[in-house]
């Protein structure tokens, strides 16, 4: 029982914390690291984010967790959009 409750806080976590870590990525200068890795990386991470809230917000009945997922799924989204529309202008 233990090992499913840690499994639930890891997909919860990649939701609710990989959101704003991609997005994150996407205002880290170029400097750090070159634009190539951080548009391969946040999209990555990005993704699994925005796959996992859309399947919390549509199988979960709580309205935490889908709190928890509707802000992972926009603030992927975000990064999304940051990645292929603002950071290619810069």
């Amino acid at each position: 029982m233990e090992s499913l409750a840690l499994l639930a806080a890891f997909i919860i976590s990649l939701t609710v914390i990989g959101g704003p870590i991609s997005l994150a990525l996407t205002f880290l200068p170029q400097r750090l690291l070159p634009l190539a890795v951080i548009k391969i990386l946040a999209s990555l991470i990005a993704l699994m984010a925005m796959l996992i809230g859309i399947m919390v917000v549509i199988n979960v009945n709580s309205i935490g967790a889908r709190i928890m997922g509707s802000f992972g799924v926009i603030t992927a989204a975000s990064a999304i959009y940051r990645i292929f529309k603002v950071i290619p202008k810069i």
